[in-house]
């Protein structure tokens, strides 16, 4: 697992810095991607370190998924033109942030992973990603689908969170049910290098496009 890790590491490491090497020539959006992957990095590394340190680090895993969410928010808000959504991002940020004081309180405690501020974060994401892609619909660009950086990084969001969330929910079954987690586990690394490779992609394609698709019909 180590080994995994270190590839885990390089591989976001490699992301950071083709997003900061072409960070001028990024829109905003992507600029703010660019720095999540930097502080995924920094987080997966402390949290190596700190689970080495006190064999638990799910007290982390707990603050990333709330600093997360709010991070790839953000990134939906610059995309997102219309203003009921946009406004509706703003409260999500800080209701997750209420969620997950009331999942340590009531739910999982620090110990525990944070499958429910996952899971919730998954379901919307989905939400963001469908609202983006009707948005794309009404205001089709000149350019190709496949050479649209908003377009990879969309379709990857989407695909992250519908595969995650079903990987977490039979996870809980398997648990449960006293079965062989390590398919499971396999898939969820699987999906999570595809999902940064994509990303990297994204950011290599990127050319300072419009933060914002505007739709033709209001």
């Amino acid at each position: 697992m180590d080994s995994l890790f270190t590839v885990y590491v390089v591989l976001l490491l490699s992301i950071t810095l083709v997003g900061f090497i072409r960070y001028k020539k990024l829109n905003d959006s992507f600029r703010i991607l660019t720095i999540l992957i930097l502080c995924t990095l920094v987080s997966e590394t402390i949290k190596k370190f700190y689970g080495r340190i006190y064999h638990n680090s799910m007290p982390l895993a707990h603050l990333w998924s709330v600093i997360e969410f709010a991070l790839f928010s953000v990134v939906y808000y610059k995309f997102i033109t219309a203003d009921v959504i946009k406004k509706i991002i703003i409260i999500l940020i800080p209701a997750m942030l209420i969620l997950e004081i009331f999942n340590i309180r009531f739910f999982e405690q620090l110990s525990q992973f944070p499958s429910l501020i996952l899971e919730a974060s998954h379901i919307i994401y989905v939400v963001y990603a469908l609202v983006l892609f009707r948005q794309m619909l009404f205001s089709p660009a000149e350019e190709s689908l496949f050479k649209q950086s908003l377009f990879w990084f969309n379709i990857n969001m989407l695909f992250y969170a519908t595969t995650m969330f079903l990987n977490f929910a039979l996870l809980s079954y398997f648990i449960e049910n006293k079965l062989d987690v390590a398919p499971l586990v396999y898939i969820s690394v699987v999906v999570n290098f595809i999902f940064y490779i994509v990303i990297g992609v994204s950011l290599l394609i990127d050319n300072k496009r419009p933060d914002t698709i505007k739709i033709a019909n209001g």
